[in-house]
């Protein structure tokens, strides 16, 4: 072999090693292979960072693969694409993953909670103590079933189909739609107004609804040669980390 073929050889192969090397820095070794352990995938409109609850989970189920979604499109192709050996999510979530719970979130007693009317205190003040008339009004709302199903529940925990519904990924999104006069009022959670209200100089008022209640978090397994790998591990979870959940226990079904 002639010296100038030899020295293209040898440069070709230098930076084929360069570049194997590099990927090997930027690629995790897990991304390179199959992790072995069970899946969990979690959806919930909690008033925390998501990467924080991801975080709590991962330490408290070293044996799980936990992966937490900010945006429920996400979640729901990861269920379809990647096919997890268990959920957790509110109860319309996995109806809708034809998952059935396993186990069921209480707190206070109860396994649901109110979504409260938020709006700012000049926009109630005429209303007095009785319930404004949201007829042809903009409500905001957490993404919670999707267009359709979110859209729902908001007409019929406010009592009315003729509403616009403003759609937004997390329940700090919807601060700003109150703030900038986007949205008329709100929906959120009872867990979350005090810390809602607590970002504001806004005078809000709070109205409590009659058919406003979801279900809290619930686990579903998919795959049942999951199930003891994952279902005692979740009924450990410690007191920290239940409450991120917004649950103080679970109920087995």
């Amino acid at each position: 072999m002639s010296a100038r073929p030899l020295r293209r050889t040898i440069v070709r192969t230098g930076l084929a090693l360069a570049l194997l090397a590099s990927l090997s820095l930027v690629v995790p070794p897990r991304a390179l292979a199959d992790d072995p352990r069970p899946t969990l995938f979690v959806f919930l409109q909690l008033d925390v960072k998501s990467s924080a609850l991801e975080q709590a989970l991962q330490r408290e189920l070293p044996g799980v693969a936990v992966t937490v979604f900010g945006r429920l499109r996400d979640f729901q192709d990861s269920i379809a694409t990647r096919n997890p050996d268990a959920i957790v999510a509110i109860a319309p979530l996995l109806e809708q993953a034809q998952a059935k719970p396993t186990l069921l979130g209480v707190r206070g007693g109860k396994e649901w909670e109110p979504y409260l009317l938020v709006m700012t205190g000049a926009a109630a003040a005429g209303a007095g103590s009785t319930m404004p008339s949201l007829a042809g009004k903009t409500i905001g709302i957490v993404d919670l079933l999707g267009r359709d199903g979110t859209q729902a529940f908001a007409a019929a925990a406010v009592g009315t189909p003729d509403i616009k519904v403003k759609r937004v990924a997390k329940i700090e999104d919807l601060l700003p739609l109150l703030e900038f006069s986007a949205a008329d009022a709100v929906l959120i959670p009872s867990s979350a107004v005090k810390r809602f209200s607590e970002r504001t100089r806004l005078a809000l008022a709070v109205r409590e609804l009659p058919n406003a209640r979801v279900g809290l978090p619930a686990v579903a397994v998919r795959h049942e040669k999951a199930r003891a790998a994952i279902v005692p591990g979740i009924q450990k979870l410690d007191v920290e980390t239940r409450s991120l959940l917004g649950i103080d226990s679970w109920s087995a079904r």
